[in-house]
């Protein structure tokens, strides 16, 4: 029986762990939260309950880390000091990979993965075991791991795809950091219009507001620590985001409708091209 550590059972980590485990695998889940692990345990999300040392670790034909990144640093740290299989696996699932690819310099065995879910689902009760179902996983690795772990992982359903760190780390800034940026941004800029919920604007909110700051409700503190391990690639992103908002202020202060008209037309056009995410 394939033997799986995941670490972390947040709504991610605990999603994959329930549908490895339904799905014939022996999974041992980490967890700091107490509550979190009793959960995981009542509700068969894992087999077994384990601990962050060599002895649990040893056990695993496959770890999965899914912890924020700062911390799957750490623990990458850690697993060079164990003493494991030969054959044992170790993968990721943060969302910026150069950082986290250069702390695994020298461990055997080692794939950054990354599943593109978008959900502001948080903890182990929001955990959802189809989450991963048609939605693109990316491997960072050489072919042999990464056509290893696509199996390992079949059950999950995903469309697995390769991409090199440094690809990895581009498009995620430009397709999911600067969204959540924004959307933050949004929101804090309509507070700053209408202070202390002027004319009750909270509860008068259209589908505008709401579909473009869904993602506003994502964990803050969790997106602190994905967009610091990214800065660079994101930094330019807002550059641009910043250069196109100044360019749409100049057309309405200058009166250009036709300008103005034609950019967003443009933006229309583009975003009529853009799939639709297949886990809703």
């Amino acid at each position: 029986m394939t033997k799986v550590i995941v670490d972390g059972l947040g709504s991610m980590g605990s999603s994959l762990a329930e549908k490895l485990e339904s799905s014939g695998y022996y999974v041992i889940g980490i967890d700091d939260n107490p509550s979190t692990t009793q959960i995981a345990l009542s509700a068969n999300v894992v087999n077994e309950i384990g601990h962050w040392d060599e002895e649990t670790a040893k056990q695993a034909d496959l770890i999965i880390l899914c912890t924020p990144v700062s911390v799957i640093i750490k623990q990458l740290n850690a697993l060079k000091e164990m003493d494991l299989k030969d054959n044992t696996i170790i993968m990721d699932i943060g969302s910026t990979k150069g950082e986290i690819l250069q702390a695994a310099s020298g461990l055997k065995n080692f794939i950054g993965g990354h599943p593109m879910i978008g959900t502001e689902r948080k903890g182990i009760v929001g955990r959802d075991k189809d989450m991963f179902k048609n939605t693109p996983f990316f491997l960072i690795g050489d072919d042999e791991l990464a056509n290893k772990v696509t199996e390992l992982l079949s059950p999950l359903g995903s469309d697995f795809q390769q991409l090199s760190a440094t690809e990895h780390d581009h498009l995620t800034a430009a397709i999911s950091a600067l969204p959540h940026l924004v959307a933050y941004a949004l929101t804090d800029s309509v507070v700053k219009m209408l202070p202390d919920n002027k004319l009750n604007w909270q509860n008068r909110v259209a589908g505008g507001f709401s579909d473009t700051t869904r993602i506003a409700k994502s964990n803050p503190s969790l997106w602190t620590d994905i967009i610091m391990s990214n800065r660079q690639q994101i930094i330019e992103g807002l550059d641009n985001m910043i250069n196109t908002l100044s360019d749409y202020r100049n057309d309405l202060e200058n009166n250009n409708d036709e300008k103005l008209n034609k950019e967003i037309s443009k933006a229309q056009e583009i975003r009529k091209k853009v799939g639709e995410p297949k886990n809703g």
